[in-house]
């Protein structure tokens, strides 16, 4: 999204002092830019292959480990010639349906996007995570994939040992393999290996706003190598430089745009980036005009309107591009593999923890009269409201059906068996019959009562842009409860830091992100201070 910078006459920033990493120097000559346009591809072509070289190769390892363990140990002969052979009959079985399921995962994981700029910049501990969540989902496929087929009835102990063996090589070798990759990578982009040339056109507040962004973006994909400016362009003050020794955000202003294409030649341009305003078409066009026989990209820099949607796409009905600028979450095979997802764990959740939930309500019904099961309205999906189930924590009596009223630590209103399902989360599981009926998904953003306030103020109403995490089902647990946003709501910005997370979920949903949220909600079950 783009925020305009504070630009007041008494704050107005010296564009020939701002000069951030972007800008700095020219490429090292061994970056050529045909160098530069194809190492990203290559280096992600490359990233595949040793992904896919890794799982093949920790198999292998975990078989010839296997091997070995079972020569040390004293047996009968034709008992180990037959481990040995179950063993490899595992690794032969699974190597190709797990090498494709691995790198199916990694991709809906988003661990091949770990190459753009942006994801340079993170640590490996926030790209092991999402690696983690897809290793395991993939390994969890396969081994529903051998129970399907009949072949994991038939593994012995040994096969099973190599098995789990091997996921557990391929997990540490997969994370060591992208620390090293990611380092060589962020290290190329630091460098200069995997920068864009790029020349921008127009010297107006859009232009400075866009090379703003870029100072503060470390080790972004862009080396800036000037400006060029144009008729539609308005001095930013009476007493503006020469344009020879001007200079924009540190980025010097290499003429006028009469000489746009002599420019790019001259400085080796990869991406020609045009910051006029949608309304200048006829300098626009023209531009573009000029720039067509050229090998170079060039690209628009979008309305600010247009700038602060997430998720641009541009699609063609009938020759007509049409720029999308919303999109369904989880449309099409995405929905159905969530769908899938909830149907799959919820079933098996259900039927594993029957007992527990048995235990449950007949505790409830022995320490305090009325009913064992909590209904409350709550938003669901689309912002419609639904009937959440829960077991009860609270006594008849003091409870709140609207939600207005928060629970606060240590609350005299919940019974000594609610505050042990509560601090445990067993209370929430009645919710496996909201995820079967629809209403819910095992990980989403938590619903929240319809009267639930942050503060003073309603919730829907007090944080911005609340309602769009309701573009997926609500979940049982979800990525603002991982990251310590449980609990009590007392203020606008605890509030605000849950829809923010609960947002980056709606963005960015895969399957990797659900299993990651799933083995943090069960490790949390355990020393969670914030449930109470």
């Amino acid at each position: 999204m783009f925020e305009l910078p504070s630009r007041d006459s008494s704050a107005k920033p010296d564009y020939g002092t701002r000069v951030g990493m972007a800008f700095q120097g020219p490429r090292p000559e061994s970056a050529s830019p045909v160098a530069a346009a194809a190492s990203a591809p290559a280096l992600l072509c490359g990233l595949v292959a040793a992904d896919a070289l890794m799982v093949v190769g920790t198999g292998l390892a975990a078989e010839s480990i296997a091997a070995r363990l079972l020569r040390a140990a004293p047996a009968d002969p034709a008992l180990f010639a037959d481990a040995v052979h179950a063993s490899a009959g595992v690794f032969n079985a699974a190597v190709g349906p797990l090498a494709v399921l691995s790198l199916m995962c990694f991709y809906s994981a988003g661990c091949y996007r770990s190459l753009r700029p942006k994801a340079m910049r993170r640590t490996i501990g926030s790209h092991a995570g999402p690696l983690f969540g897809a290793w395991t989902a993939a390994f969890l496929v396969l081994v529903l994939m051998l129970g399907v087929t009949g072949d994991l009835r038939r593994l012995d102990t040994a096969a099973a040992g190599t098995l789990w063996l091997w996921y557990g090589l391929g997990l540490f070798g997969l994370t060591a393999l992208r620390s090293l990759l990611l380092r060589m990578a962020r290290d190329w982009n630091l460098a200069g290996g995997l920068r864009q040339r790029t020349l921008l056109v127009g010297t107006n507040d859009l232009a400075f706003e866009w090379l703003d962004r870029l100072q503060r973006a470390e080790g972004a994909g862009y080396q800036v190598i000037g400006a060029v400016s144009t008729a539609a362009d308005r001095p930013s003050s009476v007493n503006a430089p020469p344009l020879a020794t001007a200079r924009l955000a540190g980025v010097p202003v290499l003429g006028s745009v009469t000489g746009l294409v002599e420019q790019v030649r001259k400085n080796r341009i990869d991406l020609v980036v045009v910051a006029l305003p949608w309304s200048a078409e006829a300098e626009i066009t023209d531009i573009l005009e000029r720039l067509r026989v050229l090998a170079v990209d060039v690209r628009l820099l979008p309305h600010r309107l247009i700038a602060r949607t997430a998720g641009l796409s541009v699609d063609a009905t009938a020759g007509i591009p049409l720029l999308g600028v919303i999109h369904h979450p989880l449309a099409g095979w995405r929905g159905v593999l969530k769908r899938s997802e909830d149907l799959l764990i919820g079933g098996a959740a259900l039927a594993a923890l029957a007992p527990v939930l048995l235990l449950a309500a007949a505790a409830i019904k022995l320490e305090s009269p009325g009913p064992v099961l909590f209904r409350q309205k709550r938003f669901g999906f689309n912002n419609e409201e639904f009937e959440i189930w829960k077991f009860r924590t609270m006594h008849t009596d003091r409870g709140d059906q609207s939600g207005a009223q928060r629970t606060v630590r240590n609350d005299p209103r919940v019974t000594r068996v609610g505050r042990f399902l509560r601090r445990t989360s067993i209370d929430e599981l009645p919710q496996l019959f909201n995820v079967l009926r629809g209403d819910m998904s095992i990980v989403g953003p938590r619903p929240h009562p319809v009267a639930m306030k942050a503060g003073d103020v309603l919730y829907h109403e007090a944080v911005e842009n609340y309602a769009c995490r309701h573009r997926v089902r609500p979940g049982i647990t979800g990525w603002a409860q991982v990251n310590g946003l449980r609990g009590e709501i007392d203020n606008l910005h605890t509030a605000a830091r849950r829809v923010e997370h609960d947002l980056y979920y709606v963005d960015n949903w895969s399957l990797g992100l659900d299993a990651e949220i799933m083995v943090r909600t069960a490790l949390l079950l355990f020393w969670d201070r914030n449930a109470y």
